[in-house]
């Protein structure tokens, strides 16, 4: 159940900005700033729910969690966490996502702290990540695939404990594009600078 509200979660941020745009908030409500409000809801959602998740599953420890929020809670008051030309500074804290192959994978909870590790020092790493529904470059491509992903996690989450390794290991398509895209544009744009 706690996987489902935050696919809920993730849907409702996937769409929230562009519903914000779309009304106008600005103009409507002036006083209400809503990039933080934004920031607010992401890191609960994203950062807070699933890392409570893990400790409940998998039982890691709390000074790794600990260290996964902090690194966020930097990651989302990071000014430049997003860039002008529509780009994620870091790694833009999908511990959702992680939380759940974290699971499905069976690590055990050293190999998992490490990999949790890995990815908060990542949060202060001058590296670009792909903006999903920004980034221009394979913009039409990057949205047709993660549309692909959503429908197959939601599959994955569906099945859960009975999914299947091909189902699991099928499901890293477009993680593994999203990755190689994020880290490909930012050795172009170093070789190019």
């Amino acid at each position: 159940m706690a996987l489902w509200v935050l696919a809920g979660a993730v849907f409702i941020d996937s769409i929230d900005g562009t519903l914000a745009r779309q009304i106008q908030i600005k103009v409507h409500a002036p006083q209400i700033d809503g990039g933080l409000m934004d920031n607010i809801v992401d890191f609960t959602t994203w950062t807070i729910a699933p890392l409570f998740w893990l400790y409940g599953t998998m039982h890691l420890p709390v000074w790794v969690l600990i260290v996964c929020a902090t690194a966020s809670l930097f990651g989302f008051s990071n000014m430049s966490a997003k860039t002008e030309d529509h780009f994620f500074t870091g790694f833009p804290s999908y511990w959702n996502i992680v939380a759940v192959y974290l699971y499905l994978l069976h690590f055990p909870a050293g190999w998992a702290s490490v990999i949790l590790l890995f990815f908060a020092i990542s949060v202060f790493l001058p590296i670009k990540f792909v903006y999903p529904s920004r980034t221009r470059f394979l913009k039409q491509t990057t949205l047709v695939l993660c549309f692909i992903f959503i429908i197959h996690f939601l599959v994955l989450i569906y099945f859960f404990d009975d999914a299947t390794p091909l189902l699991i290991y099928s499901s890293f398509l477009f993680p593994v594009y999203y990755f190689g895209l994020s880290f490909y544009l930012n050795l172009t744009s170093f070789v190019t600078s």
